[in-house]
């Protein structure tokens, strides 16, 4: 949930239920088959294939992505609600406070993956731009805490939209950690 996934609520007769949902763009296409298949192999989906949508995009003419659907649980209510809240009548996404028991190698790897870009000469950076400064200064220091990665908060160039830097001395470190995770084709992350 800290990256690319989104969660719905749906509404039940009795109870709330929610899905879960990822896109990816057809650069990431080895990635999302991959995930598809291991949530299908677990019984969180229908398909063992992601599912090919088509974007409206005014710049790029026939755009395309890869959307995962998971199966609705009731059971994932509490995520749904740690991740989401309410503000001025509008469903904002947000970081827990028990992120850091959750953020595993795995975990980690995955957001990585999703939202992380190798900066040549310095790094890797993390999209975290729905989330606010506070909570991107948390997340670093879970980073840095948990994994002694150094780290950083930088402004994106958008108003009020952060991103986390992992930064060069750091790789190593990085790369040890969630590199075991990694599927082939999106090593390229990690420099």
């Amino acid at each position: 949930m800290l990256g690319d996934f989104w969660a719905d609520k749906i509404q039940g007769k009795q109870l709330n239920s929610v899905r879960f949902n990822i896109e990816q763009s057809i650069s990431n296409t080895a990635y999302i088959h991959n995930l598809t298949l291991l949530l299908y192999k677990r019984g969180y989906c229908s398909r063992p294939v992601p599912t090919l949508v088509q974007k409206s995009d005014p710049i790029i003419e026939n755009r395309f992505n890869y959307r995962l659907t998971l199966f609705t649980f009731t059971s994932f209510n509490w995520i749904y609600d740690s991740f989401y809240i309410n503000v001025n009548g509008k469903t904002v996404k947000k970081v827990p406070f028990f992120i850091a028991d959750y953020l595993t190698p795995l975990g980690l790897s995955h957001w990585i993956i999703q939202d992380g870009s190798f900066q040549k000469g310095q790094g890797v950076n993390i999209a975290t731009n729905s989330f606010t400064y506070n909570e991107c200064k948390f997340l670093a220091k879970i980073l840095t805490n948990n994994y002694f990665l150094k780290t950083s908060v930088v402004k994106t160039g958008t108003p009020d939209q952060w991103r986390i830097s992992i930064w060069k001395e750091s790789m190593p470190i990085l790369r040890k950690i969630v590199e075991p995770y990694f599927i082939e084709e999106m090593k390229y992350k990690l420099g």
